[in-house]
């Protein structure tokens, strides 16, 4: 009678185990694999929108004649803030992908954005006016390295007439 397994019955469950083991950690691997894109495309994706709403906050501050909303370039764009009667020249001036500068009269404030391109430009480019503006904000693709991730508005401030 035989109390227990052979080292031959020992190898084959050994090799079985191991190779459930191999299959298993491969599939775990592509599963978090897809996952960290995922979570990088999502983080793209909150980047772009976070940008976006903060320049569009500072841009809905603007007040007054339409004419007095003017694109500078891609990376300017100067408007007024009337409060209470008084004119207030400001700006919105993109410095680089990781930081925007608003301009009130004689004060200024960083706007922060992680690795987002913000450009403005008229939305019908045959108007005399520059509005409404087109805010682009892109950045790099996780997916694919050769193409974008890209956010667009229009954008005519409620205070403008």
């Amino acid at each position: 009678m035989k109390k227990g397994f052979s080292l031959f019955e020992l190898l084959i469950v050994l090799a079985v185990f191991s190779v459930f083991l191999i299959v298993l950690s491969i599939v775990l691997n592509d599963y978090l694999k897809k996952a960290e894109q995922n979570i990088e495309v999502l983080d793209a994706l909150k980047r772009l929108t976070e940008a976006s709403n903060k320049v569009t906050q500072y841009l809905l501050r603007a007040s007054g004649d339409a004419i007095s909303v003017k694109i500078a370039s891609s990376t300017e764009i100067t408007f007024d803030i009337i409060i209470a009667g008084e004119k207030i020249n400001a700006k919105l001036q993109v410095a680089d992908e990781n930081t925007v500068l608003y301009y009130e009269n004689n004060l200024s404030e960083t706007i922060k954005v992680e690795n987002v391109e913000i450009r403005f430009e008229k939305a019908d480019p045959s108007s005399e006016i520059d509005l409404p503006v087109k805010l682009t904000a892109k950045t790099r693709n996780p997916f694919n390295k050769d193409s974008n991730l890209v956010i667009e508005s229009t954008i005519y401030p409620p205070g403008v007439r």
